[in-house]
């Protein structure tokens, strides 16, 4: 429970930043048509249907406005013409059906479009959760980082970032072919209004674009760390693992309130947002009352001075309407395809991000192939401090943990206990100093290779909304061997109550996804990531804190066990309760990041220093309660 009201005390009573003064990790620009040529070639690459269905889209979709414009004129004709009434039908018939099926191929040629893109996305999306799956552990702990992790998810919504860039640039192909269309005889009329139409069009695109920039800037960028709390937030008063908290502690008010902090900060940058777009309205609905006014200003003067016939003013009124608007669409899509740019730029520096390349010059990452027949390692005046700390968490260590060993590693909260953990499983590197395998710097080891040297159980234990067998493999069905399953879950003491469930090892956990789902002890959730970490069968076995759920019996038991099963492979142990550490072969007592004393419990017993002392505080308590001694 404290550890789950610090967290969150901690993430939302940092120092409040104005959204002007958040900068972050600030997107790099890569340019519209450089952008323009990345989203052509991977949707080809993903799926040429798409291009294609787009481009046809956008060329029947500039026709068909354009036939509506030329019917006033061929209906005037045939009535100056006095054209009999089946004539009439007859040509009005064939313009009806010939719109029809330009209006239905488009259509058509648009839900192609949008199929073709749901693979495309399903394929960004893939490559999106590839590189958060892979990045830098360090990076997961970087708020900055994890602000450019939210905005780059949101370019991957439909309609935003990479879909709403293609769908724009179609939008725009077809802006384009309209204005050409129509303006060829706009030029011919009256070459000078074509232009006064595109300079008015292209300032009501500054001032739109203007303020959209503003916009991504003061608002969109600046709100992806609150909207990152609202999220955390949201999610965590709907997450089962904090139902009881919230409500015996009665922390809904707290929440409630941590939750008008954010909304506060919102609408103070809302409101900003809608005053900027409020004064761009209006400066371009002047620009607007200025285009209308010259429009129809020349056309009755072509009409009035140069004998301009009713049909052609009609039909002139329509095209350069259609050339009005589709210049200032033209341009206006252009402002949101700068908006999708921006957005795809988030995704792109995110995709782009630079992780720890290893130096192959010091043939860093260049074994790929660890077969070895015994895993012995040594830290060589190792230290470490957090990525933005300047305090160290350890100092100069310089530990040897032989092949076979089961070592201990005790201490008092914040000595850097599971800090050594991360390091030896380069969840992190060190700051300064190095760590060897069998006399190998391990950074010469291929890091994802160098993972499967291990099998890690954490103290907080995650369980998955999935079977039971699943959440012990962590593999597809055809991947998983279930007699092993059963084997850990036996060795692991979980095998009596999985039988006790109707359906076994094919119980669903959690409610998440079914209502009959099972959900686990604190202990019960210890022992299924023990029978976890047996199933993944690995040489390098790490503890971290593993019982902590457990009475001390069943701990007492869980080790007995345990200890026979880690039985010739090197093992690391962190625990607070020291009677669980008499098994092992050497204990290592941290304080201040350092080593205060090391040996094995006899040894440090006779010591009678730190370790001894804090031995016989635990064992009173044992003793009180009436367990067996210590």
């Amino acid at each position: 429970m404290k550890s789950i009201l610090r967290k969150i005390k901690i993430f939302f009573t940092k120092k409040k930043k104005k959204e002007e003064d958040v900068q972050g990790i600030k997107a790099t620009k890569y340019g519209m048509i450089n952008n323009f040529i990345y989203s052509i070639r991977l949707s080809w690459k993903y799926c040429r249907l798409f291009i294609i269905s787009m481009i046809a889209c956008s060329i029947t979709a500039a026709v068909y406005p354009l036939i509506s414009v030329y019917i006033p004129k061929i209906v005037l004709e045939l009535v100056a013409r006095k054209a009999s009434a089946q004539m009439m039908i007859q040509v009005l018939l064939c313009v009806g059906i010939f719109m029809f099926l330009v209006g239905y191929a488009q259509q058509r040629f648009r839900i192609v479009g949008e199929y073709g893109f749901d693979k495309i996305q399903y394929k960004l999306m893939g490559n999106y959760l590839n590189k958060v799956f892979h990045t830098d552990f360090k990076n997961m702990e970087n708020p900055d980082f994890l602000d450019l992790t939210e905005r780059a998810r949101r370019a991957t919504y439909y309609g935003q970032g990479f879909h709403g860039y293609c769908m724009r640039m179609t939008d725009t192909l077809q802006s384009f072919l309209s204005a050409v269309l129509a303006g060829i005889p706009v030029l011919l009329i009256h070459p000078l209004l074509a232009l006064a139409l595109c300079v008015v069009s292209y300032i009501r695109y500054r001032i739109f674009n203007g303020t959209m920039q503003k916009e991504k800037v003061a608002f969109t960028d600046a709100m992806a760390g609150n909207w990152r709390k609202h999220n955390y937030l949201a999610q965590s008063t709907r997450d089962f693992s904090y139902a009881k908290d919230i409500r015996l502690f009665g922390m809904e008010k707290w929440i409630r309130h941590l939750w008008d902090d954010l909304n506060a900060v919102f609408f103070k940058a809302s409101r900003r947002t809608h005053n900027q777009w409020t004064l761009s309205e209006v400066r371009m609905s002047t620009m607007r009352f200025v285009q209308n006014g010259l429009l129809y200003g020349i056309l009755v003067f072509m009409v009035l001075k140069r004998g301009m016939s009713i049909p052609d003013f009609v039909l002139y009124i329509g095209l350069v309407r259609t050339f009005s608007e589709s210049t200032a669409d033209l341009f206006s899509t252009l402002i949101f395809t700068n908006m999708n740019k921006l957005q795809m730029d988030d995704f792109r520096t995110f995709m782009d991000w630079i992780e720890e390349e290893p130096d192959l010059e010091k043939e860093e990452g260049t074994i790929t192939d660890i077969d070895l027949k015994q895993y012995e390692f040594t830290f060589e005046n190792v230290s470490f401090r957090y990525p933005g700390h300047e305090k160290y968490v350890l100092k100069n260590l310089n530990i040897k943990i032989d092949a076979g060993m089961k070592l201990a590693v005790v201490g008092v909260n914040g000595a850097g206990k599971t800090t050594l953990t991360k390091l030896l499983m380069r969840l992190y590197e060190p700051t300064e100093g190095r760590i060897l395998l069998n006399g190998i710097d391990i950074k010469k080891y291929d890091r994802s290779t160098y993972y499967q040297l291990f099998s890690p159980v954490f103290q907080n234990v995650e369980v998955f909304a999935c079977p039971v067998w699943e959440n012990v493999s962590l593999k597809e069905r055809e991947r998983t061997d279930m007699d092993f399953v059963m084997k850990s879950l036996e060795n692991s003491g979980m095998e009596e109550k999985i039988q006790t469930y109707k359906e076994g090892v094919e119980t669903q956990l959690l409610r998440i996804f079914d209502a009959q789902g099972i959900d686990l002890s604190g202990g019960e959730r210890q022992r299924l990531a023990m029978a976890r970490a047996l199933y993944r069968r690995r040489n390098v076995i790490v503890l971290d804190e593993p019982t902590a759920a457990l009475d001390a019996l069943a701990e007492d038991r869980m080790y007995q066990e345990f200890n026979k099963m880690v039985e010739g492979k090197t093992s690391i142990f962190i625990s607070h309760r020291l009677s669980s550490t008499r098994f092992c072969d050497r204990i290592i007592l941290f304080e201040d990041g350092q080593v205060a004393e090391e040996g094995t419990h006899e040894q440090l017993m006779e010591q009678a220093g730190k370790y001894a002392r804090m031995y016989q505080v635990q064992a009173q308590y044992y003793r009180k309660g009436g367990a067996a001694d210590v």
